[in-house]
């Protein structure tokens, strides 16, 4: 009876960890005609996420990975290769970053703040409806406060392929820095991402789930 006992909470918990696992991979449109095309998945443990743009004589991948808990995405690494060689990339390790291009060598700085890459803040926001106060986003490049963040939250009522559906917006702005994130009601993944930064406007629709 024990076994038996034994071999049910085993099932049940392998049962459970699996249905934890998530696993997407999204076409999104951008306003640079360019097609965008995003892996996402995370285990309940870690969580890692690779973003490829067909640039025309590039292939450029940002690739970002970290842990996950039932509250945060919290980064670790990130790498923005082209034509898969490293360009620029970015290591956490508690309060210390290590950053920059590759070939000009990479800064070390101390960091109070939670990093992201703009991916990862945006599942942040579609997980759980949240961000820090402060942050810091990184491209691998360089490194971008993001302070007194205040979210605004809105919702509407939209019609999608004949089914009706709840779309939430999300909205920040700090500093030159805009962002917008939206998601369907009852998805954890971005249906619309748009980065204004210095007048530069970076916009990703969603197209389709693609294998």
């Amino acid at each position: 009876m024990k076994l038996f006992k034994l071999i049910t909470a085993l099932c049940a918990l392998t049962t459970a960890t699996l249905a934890q696992a998530v696993d997407y991979n999204i076409k999104y449109s951008s306003n640079y005609l360019m097609p965008a095309y995003v892996h996402f998945s995370e285990s309940g443990a870690n969580y890692s996420i690779t973003a490829k743009i067909n640039v025309p004589l590039y292939n450029i991948q940002f690739i970002s990975s970290g842990t996950h808990d039932n509250r945060n995405f919290t980064m670790l690494n990130y790498k923005d290769t082209r034509n898969s060689n490293t360009y620029a990339l970015a290591k956490i390790n508690g309060k210390q970053i290590e950053y920059g291009k590759v070939k000009s060598g990479l800064n070390t700085e101390n960091v109070d703040n939670t990093v992201y890459d703009l991916f990862t803040m945006a599942f942040q926001l579609t997980y759980y409806d949240k961000l820090p106060n402060n942050f810091i986003i990184t491209n691998g490049k360089k490194l971008y406060p993001m302070d007194n963040v205040f979210v605004k939250k809105s919702q509407q009522n939209l019609s999608v392929a004949g089914q009706n559906v709840t779309e939430i917006t999300y909205t920040f702005k700090t500093g030159d820095k805009d962002i917008t994130v939206k998601k369907h009601q009852g998805e954890q993944f971005p249906r619309y991402l748009k980065y204004t930064r210095d007048g530069d406007n970076y916009e990703l629709t969603f197209s389709e789930m693609v294998k």
